[in-house]
Parts: C-alpha cells; sequence; structure tokens
C-alpha cells in the first residue's frame, strides 16, 4: 500500500454476517486517484457491504482494507474525514431544509462558515435546485433528496468519493450534470470515484475500471472496452413481445441456433448473435415470429450486460431475483453498526 495515487485497496475481503450470509467473498479491488472505479452487480450482490467497509462502518471477518494507505478497519475515523459519502439509502437530517442540511454537513466536514456558504451556494447554482433551500428535505422529491445529498458528498472537495447509485430519481438534465461533476471532481480535482450502481448503460459510459459482482465475489475486471472484447464480434438483439405473445419452443430452438438466448421476463428476449448472423436473425424474427407478436426489437453492440450474462450465466435481472437471501443480510449489518 504503497502507490500515492491509490485510494482504495481491498485484499482477500471476506464478510461473514452473523446469520451466517456470506456477503463478500475474498474480494480483491484497487481504486486509483483520477479514476471513476464502478462496482456492477445486481441489488444483493454484496457491492454495499464492500462500501460499508471501505468507509469503517463494519468489520471484514478477514482481509484487509486500506484508504490511501490508513486501515479502514482500524482508524475508521480518519478514513471517514477523506471520504464525500452519498448512501443509497435516506439520511438523517431530514426535518432540517436542505441549504441547513448542507451548511451543517459542511461545520462537521471542518470548513469554515464563510467557506461553507460559498460552497453552498455554488452548488445550489450549479445543479440550479434552489428548491432545496426552502423546503425541508422530507418535502422534497427523491431527486432533489438525492442531489442533496451528492451536494454534501460534494462539500470540501473529498480525495475519495463514494457513491451508491447517485443518479435514483434523476430526470436526464440533472443525471448529466451528476455525471460531469464527478468526472470534473476525478480529472481536474485528481480525486478517485467508487461508484455503486445496477445501471449498465451508465457504468458504460461513465466508469473507466469495472468490477462484476455477484454473490460476493468480483468475476470480471478491468475497463469497459476490455470487459466487452472478451465477446468477440457480436451483436445483441432485444426483442419484446406483444402482452399475451409468446414463442413457441420450436422459434426459441431455431433463436439458439443463432446464438446465445436469455429471457430475463416472458415478454422480454436478449439475443447475442456473430455479425455475420445478423441477416439470418433479422429474416427469423420477421418472418417466423411476426410483427403481431413483437412489439418492438433493438439492435447493438455487445454490452457489459452481455458480459455478465457470459460469465454468470444469468442476466442482471435475474440475478436481483435470485439474491433474496441478501436481505437478511442488511438487517445483520444494521445490528453490527450498532455494535462495532
Amino acid at each position: 500500500m504503497n502507490s500515492p495515487d491509490l485510494a482504495v485497496k481491498a485484499e482477500d475481503l471476506t464478510k461473514v454476517y452473523r446469520n451466517g450470509v456470506l456477503a463478500n467473498d475474498r474480494l480483491n479491488v484497487d481504486v486509483r486517484r483520477g479514476q471513476v472505479y464502478g462496482l456492477l452487480g445486481p441489488n444483493g450482490a454484496g457491492k454495499s457491504t464492500l462500501v460499508q467497509q471501505v468507509m469503517g462502518l463494519i468489520r471484514p471477518t478477514s482481509g484487509n482494507v486500506w484508504v490511501f494507505g490508513v486501515d479502514a478497519d482500524r482508524n475508521p475515523e480518519r478514513v471517514k474525514r477523506m471520504i464525500g459519502y452519498l448512501p443509497q439509502t435516506s439520511f438523517a437530517m431530514r426535518d432540517l431544509r436542505g441549504e441547513e442540511a448542507i451548511y451543517f454537513t459542511g461545520r462537521l466536514k471542518g470548513l469554515s462558515h464563510k467557506e461553507t456558504l460559498r460552497q453552498r451556494d455554488a452548488f445550489i447554482e450549479q445543479f440550479e435546485v434552489d428548491e432545496i433551500r426552502r423546503k425541508p428535505i422530507m418535502q422534497l422529491s427523491g431527486g432533489m433528496q438525492r442531489l442533496t445529498g451528492f451536494i454534501m458528498a460534494l462539500l470540501g472537495s473529498p480525495p475519495l468519493l463514494v457513491l451508491d447509485e447517485p443518479t435514483n430519481d434523476l430526470d436526464p438534465l440533472r443525471r448529466r450534470a451528476v455525471w460531469e461533476a464527478i468526472r470534473r471532481a476525478v480529472v481536474y480535482d485528481g480525486a478517485a470515484c467508487l461508484l455503486v450502481t445496477h445501471n449498465v448503460l451508465e457504468a458504460e459510459r461513465v466508469v473507466d475500471r469495472v468490477a462484476l459482482i455477484d454473490e460476493g465475489r468480483v468475476l470480471g475486471e478491468g475497463t469497459p472496452g476490455a470487459m466487452k472484447s472478451r465477446l468477440g464480434d457480436t451483436i445483441r438483439l432485444e426483442l419484446w413481445l406483444r402482452d399475451g405473445a409468446a414463442l413457441t419452443r420450436a422459434q426459441e430452438t431455431k433463436l439458439s441456433t443463432l446464438g446465445t438466448l436469455h429471457q430475463p421476463r416472458p415478454q422480454h428476449l436478449l439475443l447475442r448473435v456473430p455479425q455475420d448472423r445478423v441477416g439470418r436473425t433479422i429474416d427469423l424474427v420477421l418472418t417466423e415470429i411476426g410483427t403481431e407478436a413483437v412489439e418492438d426489437f433493438r439492435l447493438a453492440t455487445a454490452s457489459l450486460e452481455d458480459v455478465y450474462v457470459e460469465i454468470v450465466g444469468r442476466s442482471l435481472e435475474d440475478s436481483e431475483r435470485d439474491e433474496v437471501k441478501q436481505d437478511a443480510a442488511q438487517d445483520s449489518l444494521n445490528a453490527e453498526q450498532i455494535g462495532n
């Protein structure tokens, strides 16, 4: 842990909750300055548990995690001072007006009265959220609450941003503004960003490196381009069927002979095919399945979702349905935050 640009290093990080649930299984993750590092996986995959250990909020069962060379388990208070954190869940100061909550957060971070006001007003203007000056947080929309929390995370220009689903509930324009703010912090301020998401499209557009996580393990890691290159020269076909329509067994068999077929939901199909089979695939969709059964279809280059399917054998949506066992882990996490 001697590299000055290494913001987070997790080494064989393992977390087993008291109820026996294995949330993290020997995770190894390196996050560097000037980098947006994405943790991509379904809800319940172990992403938030990893973040809680980086923050020093829960103790690992085994392994280590360092933040800028500081052991997060042994020095959690020191680590927290280096991090701007946006949790996925709501925060505590819900009775205060948004501008008051931002002000008190800045003061708690050690900013002077004058500097806190300057940064608060600049961010409110930057994100065009003047309404948070007047309303208690509990009366704000979900998107406005999310932006208020994001501004709190940015205060003081922390060297590490830890952001859990930062664009949930945001409209497209404000979502873009959030990504631009993250990119400025990373490129111009030299910060690092650990980003938790299950949004494949956003992950591809904004992260520099990504770790695919499922059942507490890192199944693949690298740049989005390098991750997708393992699929070769393939095309992704998404197919939506009309209500009440379904593929026959013969149609499923024919599609499967052309590529790799997955069906996240009854009316939604994903097919990954080599480029030289795209024409035959479209002909099959139009002639044998027919427009009377097809609501819409879309062709695109392979995505991180396809990489996930290739590695795990199921889609992110399927994984989210399968990971209900992690709900119990969240209850244990809350109990351990109190006990540790």
